[in-house]
């Protein structure tokens, strides 16, 4: 076994990775698919490990929860369970916008 450090991009496969995919076994097997689709679609050029949750709580009302290294970010929010895939990401799109305007880099020098 050796210890290199790889440069460059990465195989697509090793991008898909950077974003597990977890849905709660009541939704139905086609939503959580085109769900997982869409969700590392748009983590394929984000940096970093993240893990996407959404349980149920109640009928129709759902936890979302992202973990990642800037820690874990939770959603409560109702909808039907076919409309799933477009809310989680609209809230992680939103999200992810909200983080990068936000962001200021350090000062030189420090």
């Amino acid at each position: 076994m050796t210890n290199l450090l790889r440069f460059g991009p990465r195989p697509a496969a090793e991008r898909r990775r950077s974003v597990a995919v977890h849905v709660d076994a009541a939704v139905d097997g086609s939503i959580v698919a085109r769900m997982v689709d869409e969700v590392r679609q748009m983590f394929r050029y984000i940096v970093g490990g993240w893990k996407v949750t959404v349980k149920a709580i109640d009928r129709g009302r759902w936890r979302l929860e992202l973990s990642g290294t800037s820690g874990r970010h939770v959603w409560m929010f109702a909808a039907p369970a076919a409309t799933l895939p477009v809310v989680v990401v609209e809230k992680l799109q939103a999200f992810l916008r909200e983080s990068a305007a936000a962001y200021r880099p350090l000062p030189a020098g420090i």
